[in-house]
């Protein structure tokens, strides 16, 4: 099935045996193949649903919207070739054909066709509905929009007129006005992203990206709105961001919009769910150690764990929340250096005999204290 199908038109893909066999008989296999084709090539999304409408032309007998593309001969060659694609799946139905008019075939073709539809129209249905959320975005521009999209196999870095740059992932793009940083700095995002914002007080920073708005003053985060996906995840790595529901942001309702927004700190992250429309706080998967933290060797030896955890703080940017009376009298003899900020805590809770748990992106550390250790 696999060919090179770039800049193939209507017709080409018309008659295409892969195309064909999709549109009659869609699979798992082919649902991921044309998902990715579309994805890649979204230049060609009209000619694909052009074809797919032709194919069902074809089927359905609508002669005045077949001779757009082609002509009686031609269509009655595909119109068999459509046949032979479905008997060629389902030998037993070969008896039953031949012993029905080919007019008769049309009409019970129409109903074939719903059913083919019910399986495979909702994959041309969810690229349309996914695209549709960027593209709204885009059009209420007022000015010229300049658009960024890469579609080279590794992230490419552009930079925005104000200086900041974005690192823009394969599959993505984004947009923005050809006025940016005259009266705003928003940027429209379709997939991911690496934002490192130059900070100005008098103009936030808006990331608009499916469901949800960014807003920074300057900092460094990460934006994952793909319009397949079902979540949009926003990642900091520096500075603070707020994050919010479109519908919920409003320029004329600051205090409203403050209110409805999640407020993210370095190594935090809220995951948004389209679906159900809710927002989940959490750290991210691997903290990292903050460029502008004090240094530490994080090698301890009878070291006072509220020490330790207070370094840990100030060097992950993190909130732990413990109790300082149970742990007042814990110690810590360990190397740290090497850990991670999970394997850090594994090995103080494991040698004061406490737990840890992580909600809502704060640290809690659960301990009846070191006296009995």
């Amino acid at each position: 099935m696999i060919k090179d199908y770039t800049n193939f038109s209507v017709i080409d893909l018309a008659i295409d045996d892969a195309f064909l066999r999709h549109y009659l008989l869609p699979s798992p296999e082919s649902d991921l193949f044309w998902y990715n084709w579309l994805r890649d090539n979204p230049g060609q999304a009209t000619d694909w649903e052009e074809a797919r409408k032709l194919v069902e032309a074809v089927l359905l007998g609508l002669k005045d919207y077949t001779r757009i593309y082609l002509s009686e001969e031609a269509e009655e060659e595909l119109l068999q070739r459509i046949w032979a694609t479905n008997r060629s799946a389902q030998p037993d139905r070969e008896k039953v054909v031949p012993m029905v008019s080919w007019q008769h075939s049309r009409l019970l073709a129409a109903c074939v066709v719903l059913a083919i539809l019910a399986a495979g129209y909702w994959f041309v249905w969810q690229h349309d509905a996914a695209g549709s959320m960027y593209q709204k975005q885009v059009s209420q521009l007022q000015d010229t929009r300049i658009e960024k999209v890469n579609s080279l196999s590794e992230p490419q870095i552009f930079y925005l007129p104000d200086s900041s740059s974005v690192l823009l992932f394969p599959a993505s793009k984004m947009s923005y006005s050809s006025a940016y940083n005259n009266e705003n700095r928003n940027v429209y995002l379709s997939g991911k992203a690496i934002f490192d914002v130059r900070k100005n007080p008098e103009r936030p920073f808006l990331v608009y990206a499916n469901e949800i708005i960014t807003k920074v003053l300057g900092t460094r985060f990460e934006v994952s709105a793909f319009e397949k996906d079902a979540d949009v995840i926003v990642k900091v790595q520096s500075g603070q961001v707020s994050v919010y529901q479109e519908k919920e942001y409003s320029n004329s309702s600051r205090q409203h919009s403050e209110k409805a927004g999640v407020l993210l700190l370095p190594n935090q992250q809220v995951v948004f769910k389209r679906t159900g429309e809710q927002f989940n706080k959490a750290l991210v998967e691997s903290p990292a150690l903050l460029p502008a933290a004090p240094v530490s060797a994080f090698v301890y030896d009878e070291t006072p764990v509220l020490r330790v955890l207070e370094e840990i703080e100030m060097a992950y940017g993190v909130d732990i929340v413990f109790s300082d009376e149970l742990l007042q009298s814990c110690e810590l003899t360990a190397n740290l250096s090497e850990e991670p900020l999970r394997g850090k805590l594994d090995i103080i809770c494991r040698s004061i005999g406490a737990t840890y748990e992580i909600v809502d992106a704060q640290i809690i550390i659960t301990s009846k204290g070191c006296k009995e250790i």
